[in-house]
């Protein structure tokens, strides 16, 4: 009997682990505000954003399955490219300083953007 529930609760908290992991980045990733760009590497690989508008200042190299919050401010629309962390561009879209940004990469390489 003993062994039955120590399997039922060690299936439980894999479950548990499982769930934590999965809304944790989602957490993160609602969490921008006007200002700030926030980039989730979801896709299996490290990113970065770059911004041409501003002499190409780029963010950090986020880690594969991590988010990172960037405060940079700004009132314009300017473009925003994506790349994968060995530089491999993936894509662009824009950045509005008014409401902020969040970018996440999906494998493909991909990503989505939306303003939070």
């Amino acid at each position: 009997m003993r062994k039955i529930f120590s399997l039922r609760r060690s299936v439980v908290l894999a479950i548990l682990g499982l769930l934590v992991a999965l809304v944790l980045p989602a957490t993160a990733a609602s969490a921008s505000t006007p200002g700030k760009l926030t980039l989730c590497s979801n896709g299996g690989f490290d990113s970065y954003a770059e911004f041409p508008g501003r002499g190409g200042f780029s963010t950090y190299i986020i880690p594969a399955g991590t988010c990172h919050t960037t405060n940079l401010g700004g009132s314009v629309i300017e473009q925003v490219n994506v790349h994968k962390g060995n530089g491999a561009y993936i894509g662009s879209t824009i950045y509005n300083g008014s409401v902020g940004l969040v970018i996440v990469t999906i494998s493909g390489p991909s990503f989505y953007a939306y303003m939070p």
